[in-house]
């Protein structure tokens, strides 16, 4: 998509750009992208005065293309990553081991304490899980392989964050001693204990 620019400001900062990039060694990429060398030469040698004087010219044509679809995706990512940053701080919150944590957001141990610093109060630092009565136990399982199922496109931490949602008064931790109950290995590496490892 082409279009063209309008604002004086604009049309300047385009130009300093040039400039910048010639000073910078990216003339032969400026050639490559079909600028003439008499050009270049012509804006660098200008005064900035200069530059800034045709900004304010109306007939000087200045046009930028875009490709919507970059612009897309890097709006598409930006989203990604503010909903990982809004869940991170949400399975802190609510208790989830550390284990947890560094698997599912790929974080070390040491962001994880820092993070708990930052959001949770001293006392709620550290701690241990309890599991909950048996019917309860048995609702989550339930539930659990309800998400798996109806939710299997989704990530790990997607289908976490929807078993928890429907147990907001546990603590992740408690869930996820919960799910490993009757397994030989934690299949979320959260200790025996239930301790905010």
């Amino acid at each position: 998509m082409v279009l063209q620019i309008i604002d004086p400001w604009i049309k300047h900062a385009v130009l300093s750009m040039l400039v910048e990039r010639i000073d910078a060694g990216g003339i032969d990429e400026l050639l490559e992208a079909g600028f003439t060398a008499t050009f270049l030469d012509a804006v660098r040698h200008r005064p900035a005065r200069d530059l800034i004087k045709i900004s304010e010219i109306p007939q000087l044509d200045i046009r930028v293309r875009f490709d919507e679809q970059s612009v897309l995706t890097q709006l598409t990512r930006l989203d990604m990553m503010r909903r990982d940053a809004a869940l991170r701080e949400y399975f802190i919150i609510n208790g989830a081991p550390r284990r947890l944590l560094c698997d599912l957001f790929r974080m070390s141990s040491d962001d994880v304490r820092q993070l708990r610093e930052q959001l949770l109060p001293r006392d709620r630092q550290s701690g241990r899980a309890k599991l909950p009565s048996v019917e309860v136990r048995d609702e989550i399982h339930q539930r659990w392989q309800e998400i798996g199922q109806k939710y299997s496109e989704n990530s790990l931490r997607e289908q976490f964050y929807l078993l928890h949602q429907s147990f907001p008064h546990l603590r992740i931790d408690a869930i996820c001693l919960t799910l490993a109950e009757f397994d030989n290995e934690p299949r979320w590496q959260v200790t025996g204990l239930g301790a905010l490892e």
